[in-house]
């Protein structure tokens, strides 16, 4: 059994989540098995609901590459450090499936995720520390908050977005905790004119 294998089952998994076949609450409980999975027979008993018995065993003997670097997998996340001055990834860069977001100095997050590349189609976000969260997702998206714990005087949750999305689009996914404002919203009617601008320039200009 090796690593890929056990990411490749994940991505399954996470896969089931983000077209409805799978709830969130199911994920978390069969995601640990996939994570510290021994056997091939782990794999079978978790993802045997998901997949055809015929391609079972071919699906769990693949060893498909997930991409390496911080980001593409559960054990290396993408690490995001926010002290007293915040941090902000705006603009186009390429989204990856794990993200954990280390808040100190309870400073300020801000993703924006408008013009983003998403690389998979659940992306989990784990949140420790204090940090304020500001995220923005296009609009189809969905952003599931039901796994943050938000504590404190100044701990809420303020999202306008749906939790599942629509059309196979992306799913974000919350975890974790922090004592700060957290708010999520599609991008505002000024920054989908300015996608709307970019995206005809791009039309006229031509490849």
């Amino acid at each position: 059994m090796t690593a890929v294998q056990r990411d490749h089952a994940a991505s399954i998994l996470r896969e089931a989540v983000a077209d409805g076949r799978l709830s969130v609450e199911e994920l978390n409980a069969r995601l640990g098995t996939a994570l510290n999975a021994h056997a091939r027979e782990d794999l079978y008993r978790i993802l045997d609901d998901l997949i055809p018995a015929a391609e079972l065993h071919a699906t769990v003997a693949l060893n498909v590459p997930m991409g390496d670097g911080p980001g593409m997998s559960w054990e290396n996340p993408l690490l995001i450090r926010s002290n007293w001055a915040g941090h902000t990834r705006e603009g186009e860069w390429d989204l990856p499936p794990f993200i954990e977001i280390i808040g100190t100095g309870w400073g300020s997050v801000k993703l924006d995720c408008t013009l983003a590349r998403p690389l998979m189609k659940v992306i989990d976000v784990v949140i420790t520390g204090n940090p304020g969260m500001n995220i923005i997702v296009p609009d189809g998206w969905g952003v599931d908050v039901q796994q943050l714990n938000v504590s404190g005087q100044s701990g809420t949750i303020n999202s306008r977005v749906p939790t599942r999305p629509t059309g196979g689009m992306p799913r974000m996914i919350l975890r974790g905790s922090t004592t700060m404002p957290v708010h999520v919203r599609n991008p505002s009617r000024r920054q989908q004119r300015a996608l709307a601008r970019r995206q005809q320039q791009a039309i006229t200009a031509g490849p």
